[in-house]
This record gives structure tokens, C-alpha cells and sequence, in this order.
């Protein structure tokens, strides 16, 4: 007789607050126009492009025209800035006027960079540019389930405070109205979601820009299924990219940098080059990294289950929820029918991951010797990743991990205010980011929430 799970009438261990929506959207044409040049550097008075290249099939004709006074073209930062004000502009509720307010503190923080006098600047330039350099668009722009001509600038109005010489700094307010064409596609959700954390976590401006634009490939609106790999003219590409210099071997170089880093985060699994010359042929094969936005129901069930908050995270971003809940019941039935694994925990993960269909049939109660040895050295490496993925991390991107936990832990119980009181004593020292997620994830498992909430205001001053 199967065991009955006391489980199934708990509340959820993980919720987030958008249920099954994923936590952060990019607007689908822009990124998959890629209307931001890739380019960390462009050269001294570059301040228009013209490109034609395939969309979904169709050709489309793309224009910008620039200010060279305030940097030229779009490109670089000004991905991750334009990203930002999505997410600012969706967070603030979705003004159907396009127009929110925000901080110069804020976008920074949010696009997780140091909030330097250097970094202040840079925001700044980037604005400009996104404000003054006008898009022209021959149907290429995807609304209503029709290709339309449309001809904007990102940012409609720009307006905000600043300190000494016009400059902005740690106080300054932005108040910002987004395009209409832009307004238009978030409000018809013609959006894809888009993994902003993983993004920030890239250290090259270059190869979070590609992510963006390739990631914008991978999920689209018009497609049920993610592509599991694309294949692209070299030359194309480069038009997609927004790169100055057409030479293919300009084009590959200025490429590779940002290939290399996205094989070593295994968000690609391989990157291609098939034929010479302008004939060449990029082949993108997507690796586990290239899950989406995890489902707050897959992390719920894999937690449910034990797994720790980063590893449910983890593979609830690799795998569907269809997925993860047909090999979660295969793992209860090969249990219920006598089989005692040695490391449960490893012995679930590596069912969920399993591709050769070795897991098909239930189980006899005997695991094998090499079953065993499987499940101790996935529990091995569940651990020596978990370790080793924190202490990859930059400071910042810990702290803003750890913050993300507590946010989607405590939820209601936690002030904005206290949440920049436990920024500041992460980003000091004062508490060890990991630590905190580790002290949540028991408290969370425990039903000790308040009581961890105040044991941390007894460390605030004051």
C-alpha cells in the first residue's frame, strides 16, 4: 500500500509574488532587434546604422540616428540601463502613460553596479543617448499579430535632479516616460521573461548583451517551446548585433570574448562555425544554464521534497514544471515500491536530470553498487557546486542573491526599509551573505521566520 504524504496539505514552502508569472520581462522587440549595439566600445563619432537582416522569417530594415555629442549609437551599458527601466516601469505598476519615477541609486543597484561617481556618470550618458537617439523601423516591429513601421526614441521624456555641474548622483530623482510603442507591447504583454540576475552576474558588459539578444532568439512570443539550438549567417549576425566592423574575422573576434564566457556558465553548451569567409554559418547549441525563470510551483515541490532553496532554484530554471512534477511522481512511485536509495536527496536529482530513461521502470529494492556510488557522488557534487557557485560570485551579486531569498521569504515581513538595513550589513561585512540565506532556508523549514526577523533588528543600530 503507497504511503500517504503529509505533504500534500501544507501551505507552499516557496511562493513568489507573481504566482506563475515569471519576475522579470524584456520587451520582445527590442531585444530581439537588438536595437542596442552589443559593443562595449564604438568608435569617436559613430552615430548612426543602418541594418537589414531576417526577423522570424521576414527581412526587416532598421535605422538609428544619434547624437555623437553624448556617445553616438545606443550600446554597451545602455543594454542593461534600457532592461532596467522595463523592470522599473513594470514594478511601478504600468502607467499606461509610459511615465514612472525613479533613483539614480535605484537603476544602479537594480543593474547591480558599484554606486560610484564613475558609474553615476555613466548613467547619465546612457540616458542621453537613449533619449536623443531616434529608431527608424520598416516593418520590423511586431504588435496585434502584424509587422508595422514604427519610429521612436527609447526614452520620450527624461527628467531628474542633480547635484554639482548638471551631474547625477546618490539623491537624484529620475522621472522618465518610455516610448509608446514600448508602453504599448508591455502592457499587451508581447514580452518573454528574461533571468535579470543571471545576467548581471555575467562580468563582461559584452557577453551580458549577447545573453540578452541571444536569449531574445531562444524564447519568443510566437513559439510554445524554447530553440535548443540556432543557426545564424555569420554576417547577419553581426547585423543583429549591432557590430561596427562587418570582416568576418572582426566579426569573430569581437564575438568570442563573449562566447567564452557563456559556454563557462553553461548557458551554451557549444558555439559553431561552419564554412568561410562571409558564407560562414554560427551554430548556437543552449546549455542547462538557459532555463528560463524558475516556476514558484516547481521550487515549492522540489523543497517540498528537501532539496535545499539552491538547488530547487537551480533546476526548477533548467527543467519545465511538466517536467520536474513527472519525474518527481516517478521518484515517490520508485520509493513507494520498496527502494531504498543511499542518499535520497542524490538519488531525486539525478532522476530529474536523467536523459538516457534508465529511471522508466520501477525500481527493485536492492540498489545497485553503481546506482549507490551515482547517488553519493551527485550528493558530492550538489554540495561542491552549491560552494562553488557562491564563491565565484562577486561580493555584489552574493549580496543581491541573498537578498532576492529574503525578499521571497519574508516577504510582508520585511520593511524596504529593513532590507536596506541588511544591504548595508552585507555589503559592510557585518553578515555574511550566504550565511543569511542558510539561516532563512532553516528558519523557513522550521516555522521560525519571526523569530529570525527579530534576532536581525536587534543588530540594526539604534
Amino acid at each position: 500500500m503507497a504511503r500517504k504524504r503529509k505533504q500534500d496539505a501544507t501551505q507552499p514552502l516557496f511562493e513568489l509574488e507573481l504566482a506563475k508569472e515569471p519576475r522579470h520581462f524584456d520587451e520582445a522587440n527590442v531585444a530581439r532587434l537588438g536595437l542596442i549595439s552589443i559593443q562595449e566600445r564604438i568608435p569617436e563619432g559613430y552615430a548612426s546604422w543602418e541594418e537589414e537582416f531576417e526577423v522570424l522569417g521576414k527581412p526587416v530594415r532598421l535605422a538609428c540616428y544619434a547624437n555623437p555629442n553624448v556617445g553616438g549609437v545606443p550600446h554597451g551599458l545602455d543594454n542593461e540601463v534600457s532592461l532596467a527601466l522595463i523592470a522599473l516601469y513594470l514594478n511601478a505598476g504600468s502607467p499606461p502613460d509610459g511615465t514612472f519615477t525613479t533613483t539614480a541609486y535605484q537603476i544602479l543597484k537594480l543593474m547591480g553596479f558599484d554606486t560610484s561617481g564613475y558609474y553615476y556618470r555613466a548613467l547619465k550618458e546612457s540616458l542621453l543617448r537613449l533619449t536623443t537617439a531616434t529608431y527608424v523601423l520598416s516593418e520590423a516591429w511586431r504588435a496585434d499579430g502584424r509587422w508595422q513601421s514604427v519610429s521612436f526614441r527609447y526614452i520620450d521624456k527624461l527628467e531628474f535632479t542633480s547635484g554639482r555641474e548638471g551631474s547625477l548622483d546618490r539623491s537624484s530623482v529620475i522621472r522618465i516616460t518610455l516610448a509608446k510603442e514600448i508602453v504599448r507591447s508591455l502592457q499587451n504583454r508581447y514580452t518573454k521573461p528574461i533571468d535579470i540576475e543571471f545576467m548581471a552576474s555575467l562580468k563582461r558588459p559584452l557577453s551580458r548583451a549577447l545573453y540578452r539578444l541571444l536569449d531574445a532568439q531562444r524564447l519568443s512570443p510566437e513559439r510554445e517551446e524554447p530553440l535548443a539550438r540556432l543557426e545564424v549567417g555569420l554576417m547577419e549576425w553581426a547585423a543583429a548585433c549591432k557590430i561596427v566592423h562587418k570582416r568576418p574575422d572582426k566579426v569573430r573576434r569581437t564575438l568570442d570574448p563573449a562566447h567564452k564566457e557563456l559556454i563557462e556558465r553553461r548557458y551554451l553548451r557549444s558555439v559553431e562555425y561552419v564554412g568561410r569567409g562571409k558564407n560562414q554559418t554560427i551554430v548556437y547549441v543552449f546549455g542547462e544554464e538557459a532555463g528560463g525563470i524558475p516556476d514558484a510551483e516547481a521550487v515549492n515541490l522540489l523543497m517540498a521534497e528537501g532539496l535545499s532553496f539552491t538547488s530547487a532554484y537551480s533546476l526548477a530554471r533548467r527543467y519545465s514544471l511538466s517536467h520536474i512534477k513527472e519525474r518527481v511522481e516517478r521518484y515517490r512511485a520508485i520509493l513507494e515500491a520498496g527502494y531504498r536509495p543511499k542518499n535520497r536527496l542524490g538519488f531525486l536529482v539525478d532522476v530529474i536530470r536523467d536523459e538516457t530513461g534508465k529511471y522508466e521502470r520501477i525500481r527493485s529494492k536492492r540498489p545497485a553498487k553503481g546506482q549507490q556510488a551515482r547517488e553519493e557522488e551527485e550528493a558530492r557534487r550538489l554540495e561542491e557546486e552549491a560552494a562553488r557557485e557562491w564563491a565565484e560570485m562577486p561580493r555584489e551579486v552574493q549580496v543581491r542573491r541573498a537578498l532576492q531569498v529574503a525578499q521571497l521569504v519574508l516577504r510582508s515581513r520585511i520593511s524596504v526599509g529593513e532590507l536596506e538595513d541588511l544591504t548595508r550589513l552585507m555589503e559592510s561585512g557585518a553578515l555574511e551573505p550566504r550565511q543569511v540565506v542558510e539561516e532563512l532556508k532553516e528558519a523557513l523549514a522550521q516555522d521560525r521566520l519571526e523569530e529570525w526577523m527579530e534576532n536581525f533588528r536587534k543588530r540594526l543600530p539604534g
